[in-house]
């Protein structure tokens, strides 16, 4: 389901068994997901990260990505989502909000293990998020806000003295694929002239990289343009230059499906999320 845009930070703190997204997708926001209880591998793009309790993971709006619940046992977990003006209005000179987010490149860094006492401060605060929506007061909305700065600013200083936790990819076969992909993305791919560059079988090929990343190549590679749409908008290209420079063929066809899969058209994403500054990464 597409989750309309808003100016509102959403929230939740839920138990689930099974995974909670089948195969990957996008948001319209950036994303903060806690996991509290059980395991869970978490694909971003190319990376798997396995999460255990305290695992934090940042995933922005460009990112391709989804949980797998591989465990008889349910999980637990606290997400926030962001809409992408929250940054623009509340970045000072001396921190960016979003650095966590866009300081680095797509499906790299995504995540950092929080200590026990991390831990316990980020619930905290995202309790006190949750009680100022809960209760209506004057001034309500503003203290929400406040506190998820506090919540930002924490994981930011956080983030910049990590190191990068190790990453579980795909076999190289596969993630040379996905490069590929990635990398040639305005001109016309398909399945039979992947297959020839990597000599393979086409049905070889489509088995081995829906064995290992439950999705198609044609859906990830549709997901790919898709992501690689809203960063040209974002920049300011108009509807027409995106089309093409994001690899699709068809004016009408790109126009549907960006739709589809972000719940805009691509003149009223531009509209939205035009030159907020969230698309700038390293």
């Amino acid at each position: 389901m597409i989750q309309e845009y808003s100016d509102e930070i959403s929230f939740n703190m839920l138990t689930s068994k099974q995974s909670y997204v089948k195969d990957f997708h996008l948001h319209n926001f950036y994303e903060l997901f806690l996991l509290l209880e059980g395991k869970l591998d978490f694909c971003v793009q190319q990376t798997f990260y396995h999460l255990t309790p305290g695992s934090l993971m940042m995933i922005n709006d460009l990112e391709l990505h989804k949980a797998i619940n591989r465990q008889e046992t349910p999980y637990k977990r606290i997400y926030i989502h962001i809409p992408p003006n929250f940054f623009t209005k509340y970045n000072a000179d001396d921190m960016d909000l979003a650095a966590c987010f866009t300081a680095r490149n797509i499906g790299e860094r995504n995540m950092i293990q929080l200590k026990d006492k991390q831990t316990s401060y980020f619930v905290n605060q995202f309790r006190q998020i949750a009680a100022n929506k809960k209760h209506a007061q004057p001034g309500g909305k503003l203290l929400q806000e406040t506190y998820l700065i506090q919540l930002l600013v924490f994981v930011n200083n956080i983030y910049s003295l990590s190191t990068p936790q190790f990453m579980f990819q795909y076999t190289p076969t596969v993630q040379d694929i996905m490069n590929y992909m990635e990398s040639h993305l305005t001109e016309t791919i398909t399945l039979d002239s992947l297959a020839h560059i990597f000599s393979l079988s086409k049905y070889y090929m489509c088995h081995i990289f829906k064995a290992e990343t439950g999705t198609t190549v044609i859906n990830y590679l549709l997901l790919l343009r898709i992501s690689k749409a809203k960063s040209l908008l974002c920049e300011g290209k108009n509807v027409t230059e995106t089309c093409y420079l994001a690899g699709f063929a068809n004016y009408s066809n790109f126009i549907t499906t960006f739709k589809k899969h972000t719940g805009y058209t691509p003149k009223k994403y531009s509209a939205l999320f035009g030159h907020e500054g969230n698309t700038t990464f390293t």
